[in-house]
Order: structure tokens, then sequence, then C-alpha cells
């Protein structure tokens, strides 16, 4: 069967395969991104998302990050309406030569993904002294 993918919102997108069709929708979260010196910052919304859920990958310098969530009823109560249904944030990048791709890291905190990415040393801008002839 072909996956076929609905945009709904601009933000969301619904695979309708046998594969995903129970994992719910695949969300593309808010990303800021912030350059300092020899570093890049990656601001990632995950609402819901625990630190243990995500995932962030390195293959080929595509940078991919996806953490998956679940909205439970709360105790006692069956869910009658979902606005907010369990599903999966994903977003890939891909990074220029500049960044080392050994040297990522990332922090979880209050469903937000910080991901710090540093400049290689080729990258780093240089001082080069002249010399009197």
């Amino acid at each position: 069967m072909t996956n076929e993918v609905t945009r709904t919102g601009g933000d969301v997108a619904r695979t309708d395969s046998e594969n995903t069709r129970d994992s719910g929708p695949i969300f593309r979260p808010a990303t800021d991104i912030f350059e300092k010196g020899d570093m890049v910052t990656v601001v990632i919304d995950m609402p819901g998302v625990t630190p243990d859920s995500v995932d962030v990958s390195l293959e080929n310098r595509a940078l991919t990050v996806r953490g998956t969530f679940n909205a439970p009823a709360p105790e006692g109560y069956r869910r009658i309406y979902a606005e907010y249904a369990p599903g999966t944030f994903e977003r890939a990048f891909s990074l220029p030569d500049t960044i080392d791709a050994g040297a990522i890291d990332a922090v979880h905190r209050d469903g937000v993904l910080t991901l710090t990415l540093k400049k290689s040393e080729a990258a780093k801008p240089k001082q080069i002294k002249v010399k009197a002839a």
C-alpha cells in the first residue's frame, strides 16, 4: 500500500499507511536557530515529550530529531473528543560542513529540546599576521 501524506494546518502531517495509522499524527515542531561565535543553537518545542522518548540522530550530515508523546485521558475519564492526539514530533536538518558532527550536545527540559552545535576548527575565522618584507 502506498503512503499518502495529507497536510493539515501546515504543521501537522497525517500519514495514512498501515504502519503509521496507530501512531497518530506527525507534527513539525516550531524551531528557532541562533548563532553566536563558533556555536549554533537549535531550540525545538516538543510539548508532552519526555527526555527518554527523544531520538536525535546524524547520518550523512542529516540531523534528524524525533520525539513521541502520549496524551492520556485523566484517570477515570474516557476521551470523547481530542484535538491534541498522541503522535510524533519530527524535524530534519541538513548540516553544513562547517559543523563538527562529533560535537553536538542535546538537552531536553520542560518540553524544549536544545541542541548545541559547534563549528569545526577549519570553519573558525583565523587572523593572519602580516610580515614586513
